[in-house]
């Protein structure tokens, strides 16, 4: 497997690791040795855990700390002990950097660049190339990846690069034995899944996976930072600081964004990087430049706001709103600052595409509680509502999570089963199955926003038998086919009693334009399945996303190079055409999901799709056997449909997976997540991909993730 696409590419570093695609430059700024020194608290993870570590403030940026590469790195790695560089002072500005699995960097603090011979290790946490990996994974494990057209990419062996801060006008300072960086260019770089850091109020967090309790978000989007934030800033910004925000800015976005093509200037961003597409291309992006180097903070926050306008994609590339609370002063001037400013005529209306997305979703939840009135049973339950009439049967749910901590503890450290998407998903399949009466399952996508990956392969895995996922790894990528193994009894062996694992159950997805991320994934792994898909057209997503904050503290999301595909390599990002288009325009242009949310009609498709399917199944079959016959060779096809159909050998060990209350149906109608506020970021799960490159791929893909494709969990992809 290329380790080079299963770690680098995985964390969205790819557009940084093109071999000669960074080259030296002379350097911004002397060297200075004229600072002053402070502490900054680190936070390992938790708030429980502090780590006091020296910081310096150069003359020349007072207002941006530094600290060592050393101490950064053993924060950094603080849940692996002895996890420490070797450093080396060369004596002419230059130092090797040694981490502790070998690899060897070069760091030039004259020239500002990173030289090394294989970048994905050098920037890779210790268990991403450990052989011992197997706390990584819990229900899904991922195994190896494979190019689709069965080549590697011509730079398949080519894993060295040099990366060129100085473009950026980020100085790197040395002493006698370490380098000091700027804090959040050493979070910016050494960024992964499972292991994050930001700046924030003076403070370092490091965070793990994005949908942990402990995450960039939670330590940026609340409300004690939102006001220190506006307090410390009322008065202005400083130079040096607004300076360098914007620099780290530019180099955060070009490292991980992934290019999905709906930006109108895509193509000039990707040739020329995030800075120069601001400064040529529209006197509107010219305008968010001069904002963003504001020293007035309304300013700065406008043009901060202003990029959803160009780069808006559904959600997963987004510059949080999160700060413009109801009734606050520093709301109003910024609102103040965007009212004289207007809309440039280039720019897209985000707000306006989102709430036409979210008012997909408001009405699709209206309709399926207008179906929950008329079903035979319904049950609410911790993270979906399952329900039933006649032959069919309905999972609904908002977004594809699961309560990672608490499943790392029931596989390795004998914790109970988590009563969340993943074991309810698995609980109400293997009571439809064991129903007679039930042959139909739908899976009701028309309020996900997404999610994580892991949590759709385990379904698909479940439904047909799916193994791998197709994806990109950045730009110039082949397309990679990647291998993952499922528990689909959720009994903590991956074994036989998965592999026979199979039901009576038909499945079906209904989709809707709200459909995003992991929402629209899953619809395109099952239409290539042959699985039933009803509704409308899902709403695209196909990035896996990477969560940054800015050095003064302002959260985003980035679309990174980790780009699904269907099984051809074609793109998604568009949305998937449903197999029935049942979704009615009102005359009031409203949207009516009645003929979808209705379990009679559903029970019609499902008789008529696998009905047909079955008869066009059988036609193969014949005409194959008919004209083997010449050969002496008979070949039968087996499809998706009729896999789905075999004899019934699930497991009853998880039947207690899903602790849930059966009510009425007029009760089980639970409110659906479809608030406006984009400061709620959709998680979809796709943002990650035995040997060390098994164990590494595992790390990333797990920690990819997103209401887009969020990969970032060790054992997603």
């Amino acid at each position: 497997m290329n380790t080079k696409k299963t770690i680098a590419g995985l964390s969205a570093l790819s557009v940084l690791i093109s071999s000669g695609a960074f080259t030296a430059m002379t350097a911004f700024a002397a060297e200075t040795t004229d600072y002053t020194t402070g502490k900054i608290t680190a936070h390992l993870y938790s708030d429980e855990v502090l780590r006091d570590i020296e910081c310096r403030y150069y003359s020349d940026m007072p207002n941006v700390p530094y600290i060592k590469l050393s101490d950064y790195y053993s924060c950094w790695m603080s849940q692996y002990p002895d996890q420490e560089l070797e450093i080396t002072n060369n004596n002419d500005g230059t130092y090797n950097v040694k981490v502790p699995y070998g690899t060897v960097g070069t760091i030039d603090t004259n020239k500002e660049t990173i030289e090394t011979d294989n970048i994905a290790y050098f920037m890779a946490p210790e268990y991403t190339v450990s052989d011992d990996s197997e706390e990584l994974y819990t229900y899904i494990r991922q195994l190896n990846a494979e190019p689709l057209s069965g080549e590697e990419d011509e730079d398949e062996d080519d894993e060295s690069a040099s990366l060129d801060l100085s473009e950026y006008k980020i100085d790197l300072r040395g002493d006698e034995s370490d380098i000091w960086w700027p804090v959040q260019t050493l979070c910016d770089f050494y960024d992964y899944g499972l292991n994050q850091g930001s700046i924030i109020d003076d403070e370092l967090y490091f965070c793990g996976s994005i949908m942990s309790k402990y995450s960039k978000s939670t330590v940026t989007l609340n409300y004690e930072h939102i006001a220190n934030y506006t307090e410390r800033y009322k008065n202005g910004r400083p130079k040096d600081l607004a300076e360098y925000n914007y620099n780290e800015l530019c180099f955060a976005f070009d490292k991980n964004y992934g290019y999905p093509g709906r930006f109108i200037y895509n193509d000039l961003l990707e040739e020329k990087g995030f800075d120069e597409m601001l400064s040529t291309a529209s006197e509107g992006t010219k305008m968010v430049k001069e904002l963003l180097l504001s020293e007035d903070v309304y300013e700065y926050y406008a043009g901060y706001y202003m990029l959803n306008n160009y780069l808006w994609d559904g959600g997963h590339t987004f510059f949080s709103n999160a700060f413009l609370q109801p009734n606050t002063e520093f709301t109003a001037k910024v609102f103040e600052k965007l009212s004289e400013i207007g809309l440039p005529e280039d720019a897209g209306n985000w707000a306006m595409e989102n709430a036409i997305d979210n008012m997909s979703a408001e009405l699709a939840d209206e309709a399926r509680k207008e179906m929950l009135k008329t079903a035979d049973k319904a049950e609410k339950l911790t993270a979906s509502t399952y329900s039933v009439k006649g032959d069919t049967a309905v999972f609904s749910f908002n977004l594809f999570d699961d309560e990672d901590d608490n499943w790392k503890s029931y596989y390795n450290n004998g914790g109970e089963m988590p009563q969340d998407t993943i074991s309810e998903f698995y609980s109400c399949i293997e009571k439809a199955d064991s129903d007679p009466a039930i042959k139909n399952f739908v899976i009701d996508l028309g309020t996900n926003t997404g999610g994580l990956l892991t949590v759709t392969e385990y379904m698909m895995s479940l439904i047909s038998d799916l193994d791998n996922v197709t994806l990109y790894y950045g730009p110039g990528s082949p397309a990679y086919k990647v291998h993952y193994s499922s528990d689909k009894n959720l009994d903590k062996a991956f074994d036989d009693k998965d592999k026979n694992f199979k039901t009576d159950l038909n499945f079906g997805i209904i989709t809707s334009q709200r459909s995003f991320s992991c929402g629209n994934l899953m619809p395109s792994l099952a239409k290539d399945k042959g699985i039933m898909l009803v509704g409308e057209k899902s709403g695209g997503g196909t990035c896996s996303v990477t969560y940054c904050t800015t050095a003064d503290g302002l959260f985003y999301s980035v679309s990174s190079g980790i780009k699904f595909s269907d099984k051809d390599g074609n793109t998604i990002d568009n949305g998937i055409v449903p197999d029935y288009n049942l979704v009615k325009m009102n005359d009031d242009g409203t949207k009516d999901y009645s003929e979808v949310y209705n379990y009679s009609r559903l029970s019609e498709l499902f008789a008529e799709f696998y009905g047909k399917k079955n008869e066009d199944d059988t036609t193969v079959t014949t005409t194959t056997a008919a004209s083997a016959s010449t050969t002496t060779t008979t070949t039968t096809t087996v499809t998706a449909a009729s896999s789905v159909s075999s004899s019934s050998v699930t497991s009853t060990e998880a039947s207690a997976a899903s602790t849930s209350t059966t009510t009425s149906a007029e009760t089980a109608q639970g409110s659906t997540t479809t608030s406006s506020n984009i400061s709620e970021l959709p998680q979809t799960g796709n943002n990650s991909a035995g040997t060390a490159a098994a164990a590494a791929c595992a790390a990333v893909m797990a920690a990819a993730g997103g209401a887009a494709v969020f990969m970032s969990r060790r054992k997603e992809d």
